[in-house]
């Protein structure tokens, strides 16, 4: 019995071995859609700057990151309910702006129009007062930095609000540079002119961030989370600011961000949420059928910024890059230097007004604008 037990385990893995082999690779005949969706982005701001971007998205092929291209030579003007029209300017790459002060009573919405004569409008919106920001504030978690926002509105009259940042820092290269490579009239090292050593970079947020109090007693809103800073992010190696912006929004404006929040961050496992067809507020006007993208509000927002040093960060923090330094001899300079494969740092030996050679290092330790700007913004301290 135990031998029939035996050779049975063996003819059920020769068997399995075999189905494996059989597997072949089945591409599912999907054909790819030919339709270009407008994509809306943007806000009317009642209050100052409004800014729409247009883009349609299109296919993606093998090796292609980009999922969208840009909608130029569009018309697009801000509507009310009084039959007033304030045209938006056309900007580049699909951007097209206005600054307006919009009476609060209004009602509002987009219209586009294209340059093939396609016709868009969005739904007419009420205009929303979005209640002051209460606190910017920041903890640690998960090693990390939580920036949070406080808010509350004592009329009861919000309850559903959205937030956006654009996000600021200081860094600095690791090396400092007194020298630079020129290689006109002659290849040679000179004292630098533009320092490269202390530069700046933005960022725009890209997630959704919501918040609603409308199941609760009172319309407040306590330590909403925003970004999350990782630890030893050189975001905060030396100063980090962040300005965010409040958007205040009805019933209908978060139920559509809602689920594209939960479309873009909620799959991709087994228990995942499914994707759902998230429809906006936009339509086009000549074919009904037409999807467009996009939800269109209206009203005042409110902005608050904070800024955090790294003097407020742990020891430790601040992690050195793997930065190598390196001796390029007097007659290698135009090899080494050429394409900042290497940046002088300083003379070999120190100070000599006859060198023998420079030290350098590669161009991301040394020269800070290779990923940034030297230009300090003008509400940086």
């Amino acid at each position: 019995m135990n031998k029939i037990f035996f050779y049975g385990k063996w003819l059920l893995l020769i068997a399995v071995l075999l189905l494996a082999q059989c597997k072949v690779p089945y591409d599912a005949p999907v054909k790819p859609s030919d339709n270009h969706f407008l994509v809306v982005e943007g806000y009317i701001n009642a209050a100052g700057l409004t800014s729409i971007d247009l883009t349609r998205t299109r296919n993606i092929t093998w090796g292609d990151t980009a999922a969208y291209t840009r909608e130029l030579n569009a018309k697009v003007v801000i509507e009310d309910n009084y039959n007033d029209v304030f045209p938006l300017n056309e900007n580049g790459n699909g951007n097209y702006s206005g600054f307006y002060y919009l009476p609060s009573n209004g009602n509002y919405r987009l219209r586009i129009t294209t340059s093939n004569n396609k016709e868009y409008v969005s739904d007419f919106v009420p205009c929303k007062q979005s209640p002051t920001i209460d606190e910017i504030g920041w903890k640690f978690k998960d090693g990390g930095v939580q920036v949070f926002v406080n808010t509350h509105d004592p009329q009861n009259n919000t309850n559903y609000y959205r937030w956006s940042y654009t996000e600021t820092w200081e860094f600095h290269s690791q090396y400092y540079s007194t020298l630079e490579y020129i290689n006109q009239p002659v290849p040679q090292v000179i004292n630098r002119t533009t320092p490269v050593f202390v530069c700046y970079q933005n960022n725009n947020s890209s997630a959704i961030f919501l918040g609603s109090s409308k199941k609760l007693k009172e319309d407040i809103i306590h330590e909403a989370p925003l970004q999350l800073i990782p630890n030893h992010d050189k975001k905060i190696s030396v100063l980090y600011s962040t300005l965010v912006t409040q958007y205040a929004l009805d019933s209908l404006a978060y139920n559509y961000w809602d689920a594209l929040k939960g479309n873009t961050e909620n799959i991709g496992s087994i228990f995942g949420t499914q994707p759902n067809q998230t429809k906006g507020n936009i339509h086009c006007t000549s074919d009904s059928s037409e999807t467009v993208i996009g939800y269109i509000g209206a009203g005042i927002v409110q902005q608050e910024r904070i800024f955090i040093s790294n003097s407020s960060m742990p020891p430790g923090w601040n992690q050195l890059q793997n930065c190598t330094e390196y001796t390029v001899p007097l007659d290698s300079i135009a090899f080494y230097f050429s394409g900042n494969i290497y940046i002088p740092i300083s003379t070999v030996p120190p100070g000599s007004p006859t060198p023998t050679g420079y030290f350098s290092a590669s161009g991301s330790c040394v020269d800070c604008t290779l990923s940034g700007s030297p230009v300090k913004p003008g509400f940086w301290p």
